[in-house]
């Protein structure tokens, strides 16, 4: 990450922990800036969704899209007729990252439930935030043991924490 420069991607790392003398760093694009990427794309825009609609096929209630589900019919009454709902999806997944299977990744990518499946399932309507640390054992054992895998999971947890607190900053200036 650290070695690539590319204009567009400001990407920067936070040291989420440090274990055996080893930091580990989430590297990272703000999300308000991934989000603000995906509603600047003219293709996208034109397919947004923004009012539930009560989808039907023949006479039963579907649930096609999230703009369709009760959840979403819920949250628009809760809001003012001036506001939309934008539904943020986070996504990840290790990746293996050499051939013989020995280094791996763990990205983590933001969509936006707005955007319908069909296009959301192509390559520009998701935005890579960033990579999430993957911690290493001294041995087996310690891999093993309840301690490591409470830390990995406090580790992801506050990488999570850190990449969405932004979303809830009562700043003057949203998305």
């Amino acid at each position: 990450m650290d070695k690539m420069n590319i204009s567009q991607l400001s990407y920067s790392k936070y040291c989420v922990l440090t274990h055996n003398r080893q930091d580990y760093f989430f590297h990272y694009c703000p999300i308000k800036n991934c989000i603000k990427n995906l509603l600047s794309n003219p293709d996208i825009l034109k397919n947004l969704m923004f009012r539930y609609e009560n989808s039907k096929i023949e006479d039963e209630k579907s649930y096609g899209e999230q703009n369709s589900g009760n959840w979403w019919k819920r949250a628009e009454r809760s809001i003012s007729n001036h506001a939309n709902i934008l539904s943020i999806i986070l996504y990840s997944d290790a990746t293996t990252t050499d051939t013989l299977g020995k280094s791996s990744l763990h990205p983590i990518y933001v969509s936006l439930g707005n955007i319908p499946t069909w296009r959301r399932n192509k390559e520009d309507a998701k935005q890579l935030l960033g990579y999430l640390p993957i911690l290493s054992a001294k041995n087996e054992k310690e891999k093993k043991s309840s301690e490591f895998k409470e830390l990995a999971r406090e580790t992801f947890h506050n990488s999570i924490k850190f990449l969405l607190d932004p979303l809830f900053q009562g700043d003057e200036y949203p998305l």
